[in-house]
């Protein structure tokens, strides 16, 4: 059979129902839209602030010595290879939704629920892209392996001391890393 008598048996077959099972999209195949969170809406960015504002509040109430060095100021995701941003970014909103949903003060359980419900939205969406990059070929850059290594060494600092860094990291994880993967090779 010849190419275009193929191409109009399968398209008539296609078209004939005789395959009734809806066309799916894997994980895999699905794209990446991340694009869509070069910035986020100012009500959003709203429920950040009341989060971190609740939380400082509550900070000066109790007495915590924490010196979390895993969000220090040299903490950026630019330095890390275009390629391994959103692997970097994945593993940053993974601690930092884990250790917001562990939160156990109800004023701040209550604050945070608009953005818990944020960052489960971009963290699905960066597993989407995470997912449609290439992993077989694409070895991790050994600055991504040290920025990976740093977060899970983050695991076994205290609750109240992994809080206190992944909240007041919030704004950066926001409008720094978030957007700069947004943009692709745009963030220099």
């Amino acid at each position: 059979m010849t190419a275009p008598k193929t191409l109009v048996l399968l398209f008539s077959v296609l078209m004939s129902g005789v395959i009734s099972r809806p066309l799916t999209l894997t994980p895999t195949q699905r794209s990446c839209q991340i694009s869509q969170f070069k910035s986020l809406s100012p009500r959003e960015l709203e429920a950040f602030k009341v989060a971190k504002d609740t939380y400082e509040e509550s900070m000066l109430q109790t007495e915590r010595k924490c010196s979390p060095k895993f969000f220090h100021r040299n903490w950026d995701l630019r330095t890390l290879p275009l390629s391994d941003r959103p692997r970097g970014l994945k593993a940053e909103l993974d601690l930092t939704l884990e250790v917001l949903k562990a939160v156990d003060s109800p004023d701040l359980q209550r604050v945070l629920a608009q953005p818990l419900q944020t960052l489960t939205s971009i963290s699905q969406e960066i597993q989407n892209c995470v997912t449609s990059l290439p992993s077989r070929s694409h070895k991790p850059s050994s600055h991504l392996k040290q920025w990976l290594h740093r977060l899970s060494e983050a695991r076994k600092e205290s609750q109240g001391c992994l809080e206190a860094a992944v909240i007041l990291n919030l704004f950066r994880l926001l409008t720094q890393d978030l957007r700069c993967v947004a943009l692709g090779d745009l963030c220099q």
